[in-house]
């Protein structure tokens, strides 16, 4: 019993100071105030988690879309007018239809560059393109004709 009974003794101390904490506490919360209150709140605050979303993200499609059709945009340096071989590959790959022909295809890139013949160099920087522009989901190979490829869907604008 005395054990006990010296224990609530000791507690009845600290009910004083829970109290003090507890309204000094209420006290710090009362003068905090909602953060769409405060100015220019939306710098820092936001609401609207889909908003947020598209200014954190950005829009990747557009943004390779630019590149490759005004890559002048990007580029420095004296070579400004030489453009880079997917940047070529791009303006040829608008002018199609939905299938390409790869052999047509190869045959327009080369006199763009202005070569009259196929050189491996030339079909190996066509290759190297259309590889790229297969990673960057613009076109896929197809089962019906082995040499076209077909243009994906996401393409239009």
């Amino acid at each position: 019993k005395q054990w006990y009974q010296r224990r609530v003794r000791a507690g009845e101390g600290c009910k004083e100071e829970q109290l003090t904490f507890s309204s000094r506490i209420s006290d710090f919360l009362s003068m905090i105030k909602a953060p769409t209150t405060w100015p220019l709140h939306e710098i820092i605050w936001a609401t609207d988690h889909v908003i947020l979303g598209n200014l954190l993200v950005g829009r990747c499609r557009a943004s390779i879309h630019r590149a490759l059709t005004s890559p002048h945009i990007y580029l420095q340096g004296d070579d400004v007018e030489v453009k880079p071989d997917l940047c070529h590959l791009f303006e040829l790959f608008q002018e199609h239809g939905r299938l390409i022909s790869l052999h047509d295809w190869i045959q327009s890139y080369s006199s763009a560059l202005g070569s009259k013949t196929l050189t491996s160099e030339i079909h190996a920087r066509f290759i190297r393109g259309i590889s790229e522009l297969q990673f960057l989901g613009y076109l896929k190979p197809t089962q019906r004709k082995t040499d076209h490829v077909a243009k994906l869907s996401l393409v239009g604008y």
